[in-house]
């Protein structure tokens, strides 16, 4: 087993293993659950397929291993499951042991968002993962706006986004940090937090992001 298959593992048996117990029962939420995860999964790893033959990223063989699965290690391929069933599972205990406040956040502020998000990605448009990273938080923000509004001013999603960062942090600075995943300067600003490119908080946020309203969407709730 490779330190990346092994990162993805271990950052999902927890959720995985209490998705059973009867006072959080997760595992009712898996038919709404699995679909967003899965819709999401297949356009990002796409992009991922794209953008490594394209060069915008490559993998360490000494942690990521020399396994390959549709063009990509088998810890990146798990990356795109594990990592937003934990955090879907974080979501749905917020939901239901924290009590939900709406945030008087006004919706043209996100508007605002996605303008800056697209003057930014045509401004860094020779920076492969820049643009792709921007215009993918541009395209989530619009699509809850458009379809489920109210998922931006919940209180519970700004958890699940402040933790899922939290998480992030300690997974990514380890991806990074080694590295397992190897960027091409050419592709990115070159400003890093700790070892982090920016960039992938954008990819980050737009990932998670999508796979929380498509979630939300399935399940078909207010």
């Amino acid at each position: 087993m490779t330190l990346y298959v092994g990162l993805n593992l271990v950052s999902v048996l927890i959720p995985l293993i209490f998705s059973f117990h009867p006072r959080i029962a997760f595992t009712k939420e898996w038919r709404f659950v699995f679909p967003a995860i899965g819709l999401t999964a297949f356009g990002y790893l796409l992009w991922d397929i794209l953008v490594t033959a394209y060069g915008h990223w490559s993998f360490n063989p000494t942690y990521a291993g020399k396994a390959i699965l549709i063009g990509l290690p088998m810890g990146e391929v798990l990356f795109f499951f594990c990592i937003p069933y934990a955090c879907l599972f974080v979501y749905h205990i917020f939901r239901k042991f924290l009590r939900e406040r709406i945030l008087p956040v006004p919706l043209v502020l996100f508007w605002g968002m996605v303008a800056t998000l697209l003057l930014a990605g045509v401004l860094n448009r020779n920076r492969g993962y820049t643009l792709l990273a921007l215009l993918s938080c541009a395209a989530f923000l619009i699509f809850a706006l458009k379809v489920k509004p109210s998922l931006l001013q919940s209180s519970h999603t700004w958890a699940y986004f402040l933790f899922s960062f939290v998480a992030f942090l300690i997974v990514n600075g380890i991806l990074t940090g080694l590295p397992v995943v190897l960027y091409n300067p050419r592709a990115i600003l070159g400003y890093r937090v700790f070892t982090i490119p920016v960039e992938d908080f954008f990819y980050n946020f737009s990932f998670l992001g999508f796979n929380l309203l498509l979630y939300r969407l399935f399940a078909k709730e207010d």
